[in-house]
């Protein structure tokens, strides 16, 4: 079962607002064919990062990051099932190396993997979800499903006036590269069309 379009829901956003909708219209189109490539039935999970570039006055939310899992029956998505797994940050300087070029003055780049529970979390989901998939398919019914991947930001001092350039990158193969999922967002942009602003956003505590 290949879930890449149907599956990967490009929604990494550096918030605590629920703006994945604004954020899927801007996903690069050079990004489509690879993010349509990924096969998440088989994929090794442990190697799993996303990752946020975004203005360094907003840094992640320690346990504030999430990959949330769902899948449902074909004509239920109102009684789909939903498995949500926590992100860390990565403390591999490797994994951050591999964004050398994505490096921007003046901003954060952050990656996330998987912790070991919420890797097995989501194993333990993936396997059942199959299971379903099987069934459905012996009854000529399809199985749905997205995979989203969220961190909550906050803010420390003073953001700049203008446009809050927010980049979002997934790696779900070894030693592979980052396949942005959008690139260089206005963030501001972005809490206007979910009818909020800046102020949404907490300040960092310390």
């Amino acid at each position: 079962m290949r879930l890449g379009r149907a599956f990967v829901r490009r929604s990494l956003l550096l918030l605590s607002l629920a703006l994945s909708v604004g954020a899927c219209s801007h996903v690069p189109v050079s990004s489509l064919p690879q993010l349509a490539s990924l096969d998440l039935d088989t994929a090794d999970l442990s190697v799993l990062r996303a990752a946020v570039r975004a203005p360094k006055e907003i840094a992640p939310v320690p346990g504030g990051a999430f990959v949330t899992m769902s899948y449902w029956r074909q004509g239920e998505e109102g009684r789909k099932t939903t498995v949500q797994a926590v992100l860390e940050v990565e403390a591999d300087p490797r994994a951050l190396s591999a964004l050398k070029e994505e490096e921007r003055e003046g901003q954060r780049i952050t990656v996330f993997r998987l912790t070991d529970e919420g890797r097995r979390k989501l194993e333990a989901a993936r396997s059942e979800m199959l299971a379903l998939k099987s069934d459905e398919l012996a009854k000529g019914r399809r199985l749905h499903g997205s995979l989203a991947v969220s961190a909550e930001g906050c803010v420390r001092g003073a953001l700049p006036s203008g446009p809050l350039p927010l980049s979002t990158y997934l790696r779900l193969k070894p030693g592979g590269n980052f396949v942005p999922l959008i690139r260089d967002v206005d963030l501001r942009a972005l809490l206007a069309q979910a009818g909020s602003d800046e102020t949404a956003m907490k300040a960092c505590p310390g």
